[in-house]
């Protein structure tokens, strides 16, 4: 999955996380390709890890526009534990999934993450598009 301008939101900082997150899920479809469970591991934690950091950059830039962050914070936890759910269900497999399921895997992970882009991200969307591009909270 790439990175493409239907997935912008309206600010430079937000749009390079999602872009930076949708790469790491690119790792980590070659991982399930490959049946390589240790990289697989690694990367699901630097996927989640990573994701905690983005929801963090995401908060401070909806206080600085007093955007209500309720909702949003709430798609950002069911957006965790999708992953960790994906993780944990590919761990018990230890890389014994079949082809299409490995497809039915990358494919779910993409569109989580761009659901909570597209869908999700919709009214923060908007609140960001009346901004300038390069806003950053003080």
């Amino acid at each position: 999955m790439q990175f493409s301008k239907d997935l912008c939101v309206g600010n430079r900082i937000i749009d390079s996380e999602h872009k930076m997150l949708l790469n790491m899920i690119n790792v980590i479809a070659r991982s399930i390709a490959v049946k390589n469970v240790d990289v697989l591991s690694e990367a699901f934690d630097l996927l989640e890890n990573s994701l905690c950091a983005y929801f963090v950059v995401e908060e401070r830039i909806a206080q600085a526009l007093n955007f209500d962050f309720k909702q949003h914070k709430l798609a950002h936890q069911n957006l965790l534990n999708k992953f960790k759910r994906i993780k944990d269900e590919l761990m018990a497999k230890n890389g014994q999934w079949s082809r299409s399921e490995e497809e039915d895997f990358i494919y779910y992970m993409n569109d989580c993450l761009i659901n909570h882009i597209k869908v999700d991200g919709k009214p923060f969307k908007a609140v960001l598009d009346a901004q300038y591009y390069d806003f950053r909270p003080n």
